[in-house]
């Protein structure tokens, strides 16, 4: 199992067929400017480049190439889409789905598990867990910002889910149950169940997607959907898209289900949101341009404003995102962390405070995104050592003192001098605040008592004899969870009241369990909410259409 982890397919591209989604990449199309004017809404769109979509691909209605009709349209193809598809499918629906990679799957391809509590496998386990221990555990690092119902309605489908999921479309899980233990800390609950081999690549994503192939589904892959289509009374009746020859073609549906998997690859909204796009790393799957997101906010729904983002710390660009050395020296604890202007901002231990590894980015973007690690030989020294047998343990395992070794040869965002002054400079700080800052900071370090931040006394570590190190830490991302609001029953909330009609929004395109801070206390959560909301949106779509 620990050789296709979720660390190592995100990096290294561990299954074939997933790689592969990479590699065409560049196949998916792209923007035939010169094949219109104006948007379908004849709108600036959610971006500001004339165009709904945010890669300016103009879409004219007066130049659709063909069109299409069915009952429901998914538009997206990876764990929300995936469900959706399916359960049309077997609810007897027409239903097309479009996914604009080559290959099925999206961001839930490298995902380990997912979530459920009372499931028959942990009944067989003696594995009992109460829905007020769930309630505690996610509400509780939100400070009860999140809603409460929201998580109701995930604790009471999820199980029926994954039931359905092994029952009905031939998934496959690992057998293993437990807390997802990862990095400085593990969930609270063991709620997380591994799919086989621990990726859902082959647990979820290759099952499912052959029940849609025996059963003869309309798969249009390499088909990105780019923005609704409206009736004579502003209805929702479709979406237009552009299809694998980069032609504008129009799927009119009853009902669209949009699960387009986030904005992580749009430019604009992540600059939006605070991103710098020249430091920041972005490690999922590609494609996720946020058209799901674009779209819906073009016909006047809300955004949620309580996005938060899967990402990591990272130095130096030579490492895998997760690794050895990201455990050693990103996450933070025994360094002082300094900000552009030189300026120590946090706890460097904030991640084995709360025990939650997504928390080692949250201070660092509240900096731009970028950060300074200031350290001695002696803490270098006695981090590589505490790390080693952990280190061993990775699957690539790597001497830590070769790697950073190597960074500073190659000058990848790793500095070392014999004075502060000089690695200072080379790492483009000012050499005088630096040296202000260490001294106040070793003062903290005698006393044993952190008076600014609070640090425990284990992590404060005197910076006091050379060599000295300066590494430059950066944010690498997955990708963003939410994008607009939705209500209970993941329908899409207007701006100005109401819901916009014929229309669900699932998976990161819309989920909202979580407000600004990704928990993981709960682990497999996200992904559980995502096959939930595929589902859901299905089910109440196949209700509709019947009457």
């Amino acid at each position: 199992m620990e050789t296709i982890s979720r660390r190592n397919f995100l990096t290294l591209g561990a299954l074939g067929a997933a790689g592969a989604a990479i590699g065409l990449a560049g196949c998916t199309p792209q923007a035939p400017a010169e094949k219109g004017a104006l948007s379908a809404t004849g709108a600036e769109g959610a971006t500001g480049r004339g165009t709904i979509n945010c890669s300016g691909i103009v879409v004219n209605p007066t130049e659709v190439n063909e069109v299409y009709t069915t009952d429901i349209l998914v538009v997206g193809g990876g764990l929300s889409g995936l469900a959706a598809a399916v359960q049309a499918t077997q609810n007897g629906d027409a239903m097309i789905l479009l996914e604009g990679q080559a290959t099925l799957g999206g961001n839930g391809q490298g995902v380990e598990g997912t979530f459920a509590i009372n499931s028959r496998f942990q009944k067989e386990q003696g594995i009992e867990i109460e829905p007020w221990e769930i309630m505690r555990e996610e509400l509780g690092k939100t400070q009860w910002a999140a809603d409460g119902l929201l998580y109701k309605d995930l604790i009471d489908n999820a199980a029926d889910n994954l039931h359905w999921l092994v029952d009905e479309c031939g998934c496959e899980l690992e057998g293993k149950i437990d807390n997802y233990p990862c990095g400085t800390g593990e969930g609270k609950v063991d709620s997380f169940h591994w799919w086989k081999e621990g990726v859902a690549y082959l647990g979820y994503v290759r099952p499912m997607e052959q029940v849609l192939r025996d059963a003869g589904a309309d798969i249009r892959l390499n088909t990105r959907g780019l923005e609704f289509s409206y009736d004579d009374a502003g209805a929702v009746n479709g979406v237009y898209a552009q299809d694998a020859f980069g032609d504008i073609v129009k799927f009119e549906a009853k009902q669209v289900i949009i699960a387009t998997g986030g904005f992580a690859n749009d430019d604009d909204r992540l600059t939006k949101m605070g991103f710098d796009l020249t430091t920041l790393d972005r490690i999922g799957m590609p494609g996720h341009w946020g058209d799901g997101v674009n779209m819906t906010v073009a016909a006047g729904v809300a955004e949620f404003p309580g996005v938060c983002y899967l990402k990591y710390n990272c130095i130096s660009h030579m490492t895998e995102t997760f690794g050895p050395f990201w455990g050693a020296f990103a996450f933070g604890g025994p360094f002082l962390w300094l900000n552009p202007e030189s300026d120590r901002f946090v706890d460097e231990s904030v991640s084995y405070l709360v025990g939650n590894i997504t928390s080692q980015t949250i201070p660092i973007h509240t900096q731009g995104g970028v950060a300074f690690s200031v350290f001695d030989e002696a803490i270098c020294t006695k981090v590589i050592a505490d790390n080693a047998e952990a280190a061993a343990q990775w699957e690539t395992p790597k001497d830590l003192r070769e790697e950073i070794e190597g960074m500073i040869s190659a000058g990848d965002d790793v500095w070392r001098a014999d004075s502060l002054v000089e690695v200072a400079e080379l790492a483009g700080l000012d050499a005088a605040k630096v040296q202000a800052q260490v001294d106040e900071y070793n003062g903290y370090c005698a006393a044993g008592h952190d008076s600014l931040f609070g640090k425990d006394a284990e992590y404060l570590l005197p910076i006091q004899e050379g060599p000295f190190y300066i590494a430059r830490i950066h944010e690498r991302m997955e990708g963003p969870l939410g994008g607009v609001k939705t209500n209970r029953h993941f329908q899409p909330v207007l701006q100005d009241g109401g819901v916009l009609e014929n229309v669900y929004v699932v998976g990161l395109d819309g989920i909202m369990l979580y407000r600004d801070v990704y928990p993981m206390d709960v682990p497999g959560s996200a992904s559980a909410e995502c096959i939930f909301g595929g589902r859901s949106a299905a089910m109440q779509a196949h209700a509709k259409l019947q009457g």
